[in-house]
């Protein structure tokens, strides 16, 4: 069986992606769709509908903008009604870096800040920001965390450990590495250490340690996450990894497994997960073309009762796929000018919650993975598109655990959907 095609080749820079006028087959837009989900509010963010991250904490949402309508900062709204979420204040930043992930750590926020390749803005910082929360619903810009190079795309924070884990640039390497911070002062950040794949660090004269045929120079980390004394990290194009970070001084990389390497399956890897407490793993990878280009990102479980050996046990799509190709034997979803696969999920989930995912024009899948070799759809939430765009492009999703409601941000401009599961 030959491996599935790719009609463009596989991305190895940034991950923001632009719309064209891709060619599509829809002549008008699509109704909502939804199994065991409903609809609690929306809001188009007073214009700002083009959105990224969410965090939300105590009736107050901080949404990070996308980008892809044209607007970059931060929109916080009071959601202590969430069927009427109200705009309540908003930081508008250059176009110079992005500043599309937020965070809570603490009694802190923080942003990243992502400098945008040859944008001449002497003033652009790369690395992250800090605000304070004394009034929620107006975040105090208090202290810039400087990194190096381009800054930092995305940071996760560790509670139990009280550390953060970044991916950013270093000089001297190749793409985004793993760095990790202190923050048992939240206001104060502490480098601690940093770790990468070996052949990202090109200073020291590394030999790429991957299929250079395969995956060029397009290894880089995505995303880290905590588990235990672990770091399991997504690399872009360069499958999931495992670092011992006991010592997050001197991390030490363990292992890593790419199925895009061996297989030819889709390569942005984005989110390797294993909830507090669990032994199996949510993995994810994004999807960055449109019209399924590139076969389209998926979910795959891994068993990692042995951490050392990590093992594949199950796949999770929304809709039938081919085994050949790898795309939806219904070419609809392909065929509407925009992006069709996996991207984020839920990180603060724990082993018993089901897994929320966000599938760009798929909407918002929920995945009951409570035997994760046979993982089933418990229900979905697909969100009607408008005059202006047909279908969604759902981006982020973030579940507070206070009030059981999920919030799902569009990437190109559709809003935020408040919504409630009902399974």
């Amino acid at each position: 069986m030959p491996r599935p095609h790719y009609d463009a080749p596989p991305r190895s820079g940034d991950t923001m992606v632009p719309y064209g006028n891709e060619p599509s087959k829809l002549a008008g837009p699509r109704p909502e769709m939804k199994k065991n989900v409903r609809l609690v509010g929306h809001t188009g963010l007073d214009g700002w509908g083009d959105t990224f991250q969410i965090q939300v904490r105590e009736g107050v949402a901080y949404v990070a903008a996308s980008g892809a309508c044209g607007h970059n900062g931060m929109t916080v709204l009071d959601v202590s009604d969430p069927s009427k979420p109200k705009v309540v204040h908003r930081i508008v930043d250059k176009p110079s870096a992005r500043t599309h992930k937020v965070l809570l750590v603490e009694d802190a926020l923080y942003t990243n800040s992502e400098k945008v390749p040859g944008a001449d803005d002497p003033e652009a910082v790369g690395g992250m920001r800090i605000f304070d929360l004394a009034n929620p619903r107006k975040p105090r810009f208090v202290n810039w965390v400087e990194g190096e190079g381009r800054g930092v795309h995305r940071p996760i924070y560790d509670r139990e450990r009280k550390l953060l884990y970044c991916s950013a640039f270093k000089e001297g390497c190749r793409g985004k590495v793993l760095n990790i911070y202190g923050v048992g002062d939240p206001f104060k950040p502490e480098l601690l250490g940093q770790a990468w794949i070996e052949g990202q660090n090109e200073a020291a004269g590394e030999a790429p340690s991957w299929d250079f045929a395969q995956v060029g120079w397009g290894c880089w980390l995505h995303e880290a996450n905590p588990w235990g004394n672990y770091a399991t990290c997504g690399f872009w194009n360069g499958g999931i990894a495992l670092f011992d970070t006991t010592d997050p001084r001197r991390p030490k990389f363990l292992w890593r497994h790419n199925p895009h390497e061996t297989h030819g399956w889709p390569g942005a890897y984005h989110t390797f997960l294993v909830p507090p407490g669990g032994e199996f793993a949510v993995v994810t990878t994004e999807c960055v073309t449109m019209n399924c280009a590139h076969p389209p990102a998926f979910v795959t479980f891994y068993d990692m009762r042995n951490p050392l050996h990590p093992l594949p046990i199950s796949t999770y799509h929304p809709v039938e796929i081919d085994p050949v190709s790898m795309r939806p034997k219904d070419m609809s979803w392909c065929e509407t000018g925009a992006r069709y696969g996996a991207h984020n999920v839920w990180l603060d989930m724990r082993r018993d919650d089901p897994v929320y995912i966000v599938w760009y024009n798929g909407g918002l899948r929920i995945v009951d993975w409570s035997n994760p070799f046979q993982p089933r759809e418990a229900g979905y939430y697909v969100p009607g598109g408008n005059a202006e765009k047909y279908c969604p492009q759902s981006n982020d999703v973030f579940v507070d655990r206070a009030t059981g409601l999920a919030y799902v941000g569009d990437r190109w401009g559709l809003g935020m959907h408040i919504v409630e599961y009902t399974g």
